[in-house]
């Protein structure tokens, strides 16, 4: 997964086909907002550390839910769309990795 900013200054992912779901999620919903970044490793902590069960959020063109074995994206506006699935984990460290690029403009 590569992180860029296009000419115009926009974070952008090259994610390739099994990482679409995740780039779309990324630029759609996150865009170039490391407050949302800290809200959802935020809530990410909290359900490994037992707080919570579970999270939910919906955002400009995804649902994005969290549990304690897995984070699932789904797509609002596109049916065809299945979602996509991931352990906690990963998503966790794609959103700190995600967030890093944000903060550290190249």
């Amino acid at each position: 997964m590569k992180f860029y900013r296009n000419a115009d200054g926009d974070p952008c992912v090259e994610a390739g086909r099994s990482g679409e779901v995740i780039g779309h999620f990324l630029t759609e919903d996150i865009q170039d907002s490391p407050a949302s970044c800290d809200e959802i490793v935020t809530m990410i902590e909290r359900i490994f550390n037992g707080e919570i069960t579970s999270w939910r959020r919906v955002g400009n063109a995804h649902i994005l839910s969290l549990s304690k074995n897995e984070a699932i994206i789904e797509a609002l506006f596109d049916p065809g769309e299945k979602p996509f699935h991931l352990s906690l984990a990963d998503f966790r460290d794609i959103i700190r990795n995600w967030l890093h690029f944000l903060d550290n403009p190249e």
